[in-house]
């Protein structure tokens, strides 16, 4: 569903498009500062911890920026779209805000807080980022879905390291981390399409040439 745009509205993608880039350095960053790369001994929630976990909230942060800019100033405008985006958004801004327990084992009220917030943007941006890129072409499209779909099944597998279950061959807490370190990686070069694929509405397009030839 497209929509009338204000003025402001190209900004708006280009503030997201950077926010999309810093996203993904400051991904790096905070793996690379806590030495920390694939596989992970620790999960992503443990790298807000400590006094370098400031580097943490900013990245969650700027992801939940980018997503929303890139939403408000792209051409797709349906009330869905934005209701999983601000979702997802308030999620990992809480996950970033609110920090685990340093044993990673979720026992106290404010771990809890960042479990559910963390798993509420794991989820909700995702979805929100693939229905937001419904106007872009077929392939990119079907990408995102299949994108959704692996951070989905990287979830399930996170849950499953939960209840105990070591995979793929690993002890229950590092299966937890690599599983999750997935979902996110995965989740972030859908946020590198979703920027890549955002682009003026077509009636803004339109209005360009007509204006041209009436001179």
């Amino acid at each position: 569903m497209s929509r009338p745009r204000s003025p402001g509205r190209p900004l708006l993608l280009v503030i997201g498009r950077i926010g999309a880039g810093l996203s993904l350095v400051l991904c790096v960053l905070v793996q690379w500062i806590n030495h920390d790369f694939f596989p992970p001994n620790v999960s992503i929630s443990q790298y807000g911890l400590g006094p370098r976990g400031w580097v943490f909230t900013v990245w969650v942060t700027m992801v939940s920026l980018a997503v929303l800019m890139l939403q408000a100033g792209g051409s797709v405008d349906h009330h869905r779209v934005g209701n999983w985006l601000v979702a997802g958004s308030i999620g990992l801004v809480v996950m970033g805000v609110v920090r685990t327990d340093a044993n990673g084992l979720q026992q106290s009220l404010h771990a809890r807080v960042h479990m559910i917030a963390s798993i509420v943007g794991l989820i909700a941006l995702p979805i929100g980022m693939a229905l937001a890129m419904s106007n872009a072409g077929p392939r990119w499209r079907t990408m995102s879905w299949v994108l959704v779909g692996l951070s989905s099944l990287c979830l399930v597998m996170v849950l499953v390291s939960a209840a105990g279950v070591a995979t793929p061959g690993l002890d229950a807490q590092h299966s937890w981390s690599l599983w999750q370190s997935v979902a996110v990686t995965v989740d972030m070069l859908l946020l590198a399409g979703f920027g890549l694929t955002s682009f003026p509405s077509r009636q803004d397009q339109q209005r360009v040439p007509t204006r041209v030839g009436r001179r």
